[in-house]
């Protein structure tokens, strides 16, 4: 068996406030407030939960919010929450939610050299051939850190799964990554970008490549081809996060590239991260209807 670790360097405590209509320049009173403890790695933790797989959420919390952080997480039973606390605050980011949702994105903590290097201390108790999932962007002042704690785990043969920025991905593929992800955000949509950039990382050395995105094709590369699936209809919110999650759940069955790439789409297209019980029974059914192409280089 392995254990799966979530990594998230710039959590979020997001604030969602709900406005009949957002007034630019006056005043505004929502009508309902709520709070989520948010950031990708912690989303694919989220994921993970609703299919009954325990991982570790790791990163960084700090400050005045970091208590009330860790409460919101606690209603997830399969997350445990081992973050390196730091002196600075959470961000927090404001969604105000009217006709269309507006963001408000914080910057973010910084970290001190002390504070990275207890963080570096916990991540020297991962053990091979255990997954870590690196998601979301990292603050700049630490890519050049991260890249070298993700180069120590893949030396002690941790899996990596990498859904983060593009400096961290190119950097990090010569190190032969277990996954690399994007999505349109990245590179488009166009096949020949997806087909160009799949290739290009599994040259550069990720054992896999995985292109994942609501309303497009997904894409699986390995070094002889690449498969496609044509998933595109029901993709649910947050799927890209439920599509790593989904293809963790079927490695821990033993699946094949086929078999969790596959999964990997039917988790992204019947998991909503609204939804509070999964059907398993319909989870199977998307799986067994899907249409998966092969191509070979």
């Amino acid at each position: 068996d392995f254990m799966i670790y979530t990594i998230t360097t710039n959590p979020s405590l997001d604030y969602y406030l709900k406005l009949k209509d957002l007034k630019v320049g006056s005043l505004n009173r929502s009508y309902e407030e709520t709070y989520d403890a948010a950031g990708k790695g912690v989303n694919v933790s989220k994921f993970l939960d609703k299919l009954n797989i325990r991982s570790v959420a790791l990163g960084f919390l700090g400050g005045f919010n970091k208590e009330f952080y860790i409460s919101l997480l606690s209603d997830y039973v399969n997350i445990q929450p081992q973050f390196t606390r730091i002196e600075d605050n959470t961000r927090i980011n404001i969604k105000l939610m009217a006709k269309e949702t507006t963001s408000l994105n914080a910057l973010g903590p910084k970290i001190t050299d002390d504070e990275f290097n207890k963080f570096k201390v916990r991540m020297n108790q991962i053990y091979d051939n255990d997954f870590v999932i690196m998601s979301g962007n990292v603050q700049k002042d630490l890519a050049d850190k991260m890249c070298d704690v993700i180069k120590d785990l893949i030396d002690n043969n941790v899996k990596i799964i990498l859904d983060t920025d593009d400096y961290i991905t190119s950097k990090v593929s010569a190190y032969k990554p277990f996954l690399v992800k994007m999505d349109n955000n990245d590179i488009g949509t166009s096949k020949e970008d997806i087909v160009k950039t799949g290739r290009e990382y599994i040259g550069k050395g990720a054992q896999y490549f995985l292109f994942s995105s609501a309303h497009t094709k997904s894409y699986l590369f390995d070094s002889t081809g690449y498969y496609v699936c044509d998933n595109t209809k029901d993709l649910q919110i947050g799927s890209n996060d439920g599509m790593i999650a989904g293809i963790l759940w079927s490695k821990l069955k033993g699946a094949n590239p086929l078999e969790f790439f596959g999964y990997g789409n039917a988790i992204a297209g019947g998991v909503s991260m609204l939804d509070e019980d999964v059907d398993f029974d319909q989870i199977e059914k998307i799986y067994k209807d899907l249409k998966i192409e092969r191509i070979d280089f």
